[in-house]
């Protein structure tokens, strides 16, 4: 009997796999592998890395003992990032007479070199009228397909003409489960410029960009699309046959990993949030109603779960702020005092802080661009206030004060839109590995932030969509009441320096006005 499912999570740094029991969400069995290339130089990422991680994180599932008890599986990574694949559907990197090129390679999220590209387009689609502009907040990220798909066909015309699909990760892993090739709601939608009413972007505004773009660019993403929880096809034979697998093994449609979280969460109902906290920040809302808000990433039907608008946003630098901080900035000191007491520098920064709602530093989360109000990725990092006084753990503070006003002020936007955010849930590495962030969360947005007890929230909401494709159940709702997360860490705001924060908050926000002002002179 079929009892289990399998959800994979692919991050920037690593992936995991959790077996996971459909009668109650227990978790079987779990693994982990990091990439052996990691993030290479460039913002690029191996093809190698990823499809010997799959393989990896598969046979680690099969030696649980429960193969021939999976009844599904589903993926979820990052995004967008870009495989190109040529036309028997190989990556460009494997093919010998292009594997050193640069645009051959997969093009991780947070790539920012087709900034050019991505001003022509918007300012083009502005001019122009464009409807699918007003879905994704008015702007177009290089983050995005169209931006890295144009400064591929500028710079490299041989990688060009080789490639006959360009998927996401989260599609690529899916096809390469399945043979079958499907599309994501959530990556057409929110990294692709589709909409459900408009479709892609027209032949006439493409092809203005460059002639003969808008046939390529419609070739290029073609395939049927699907939300997430869709059974796209089964695991291919091979595979089911190498690992133990049943041959009929229901493989879901590829689903983004900031949007796996808010289903193992419960996050389901229109004004639920969900964060999620790591390397970046991932803030989704669900609303019933298509809502256009400017310098917001995007609003899609059926982006998140079928039957409602999902609105994703969200700050491009939060753990790789502070990792960089780590790295590159904190005294020696720090460490040797934080191995002494057998704690993480991490700890020891958040311990030393006495009166968080006086501290005098104030930042800007920028380190990466700006993902969301403003969606500008050209904008830097900032730091104000610093003085002779000002320690470490000051610094460290301003840093995780300056994550939670840029997700205030999101949350603000989208509520003067008429989009409530009216319950916080969270996931993700530093939800649960910082109590001292996630009570900031709780003061300066004066309302309680739930965290899940789990370290592997996102690929456990994979697996939840994995339940639904082999249909085991009929929606993502019904599957959380049996599988999803109920133990959860509620933070409460400290309303006794509620005006404290206010304070901080106002000295934030004009700090970033600010800024974007200099920054645009």
């Amino acid at each position: 009997m079929k009892r289990y499912v399998i959800g994979i999570d692919y991050g920037t740094q690593s992936a995991r796999a959790v077996l996971v029991s459909i009668d109650d969400g227990s978790i079987a069995a779990s693994h982990t592998i990091r990439y052996p290339h990691g993030v290479m130089e460039g913002a690029l990422a191996s093809v190698e890395d990823y499809d010997s991680t799959l393989s990896g994180l598969l046979a680690a599932m099969a030696e649980s003992g429960h193969a021939s008890e999976v009844a599904g599986i589903c993926v979820d990574a990052t995004s967008l990032t870009l495989v190109p694949l040529d036309k028997d559907g190989i990556p460009l990197a494997r093919r010998p007479e292009l594997s050193d090129r640069e645009q051959a390679q997969i093009k991780l999220w947070k790539r920012h070199t087709a900034q050019d590209q991505s001003d022509e387009a918007r300012t083009l689609a502005t001019s122009r009228g464009e409807r699918f502009l007003a879905r994704t907040g008015g702007t177009i990220s290089s983050e995005w397909m169209l931006p890295k798909l144009l400064e591929m066909r500028d710079t490299d015309p041989l990688c060009w003409s080789k490639t006959d699909l360009a998927l996401d990760l989260c599609e690529y892993l899916t096809y390469s489960l399945t043979g079958t090739l499907s599309r994501s709601t959530a990556s057409m939608g929110f990294k692709c410029h589709w909409c459900h009413d408009l479709g892609l972007p027209s032949a006439g505004y493409l092809n203005a960009l460059r002639p003969g773009f808008g046939e390529e660019y419609h070739r290029l993403l073609r395939g049927e699309i699907a939300a997430p929880g869709v059974r796209v096809g089964t695991l291919k034979p091979e595979l089911a046959a190498r690992f133990g697998f049943p041959a009929d093994t229901a493989v879901a449609a590829g689903v983004l990993d900031g949007h796996t979280a808010m289903t193992s969460l419960g996050a389901l109902h229109p004004g639920d949030g969900a964060l999620v906290v790591g390397t970046s920040t991932v803030l989704t809302i669900q609303t019933e109603a298509l809502c256009e808000i400017d310098g917001i990433c995007g609003i899609v039907r059926d982006g998140f779960t079928s039957g409602m608008f999902g609105i994703e946003t969200g700050q491009g630098c939060t753990g790789d702020m502070l990792e960089w901080y780590m790295k590159h900035m904190l005294p020696r000191s720090v460490f040797d005092e934080a191995e002494k007491r057998g704690i993480s520098p991490h700890a020891l920064l958040a311990d030393a802080v006495e009166h968080p709602h006086e501290n005098r530093v104030t930042a800007a989360d920028w380190w990466n661009g700006s993902r969301n109000i403003p969606c500008d990725l050209t904008l830097a990092g900032v730091m104000a206030g610093l003085t002779l006084d000002t320690r470490p753990e000051h610094i460290y503070l301003a840093l995780l004060q300056a994550m939670v006003c840029g997700t205030r002020s999101i949350v603000e936007t989208c509520a003067h839109h008429g989009v409530a955010v009216k319950r916080l849930l969270a996931s993700g590495g530093m939800a649960n590995k910082s109590p001292a962030l996630m009570q900031q969360y709780a003061n300066f947005l004066h309302m309680p932030v739930s965290v899940g007890r789990m370290s592997e929230g996102p690929a456990l909401g994979a697996a939840i969509f994995a339940a639904v494709a082999a249909g085991l159940y009929p929606d993502p709702l019904s599957a959380w009441e049996k599988m999803g997360i109920r133990d959860f860490t509620v933070y409460t705001p400290d309303e006794s320096h509620r005006d404290a924060y206010e304070r901080l908050y106002r000295r934030n926000r004009a700090l970033r006005q600010a800024i974007i002002g200099i920054e645009r002179l």
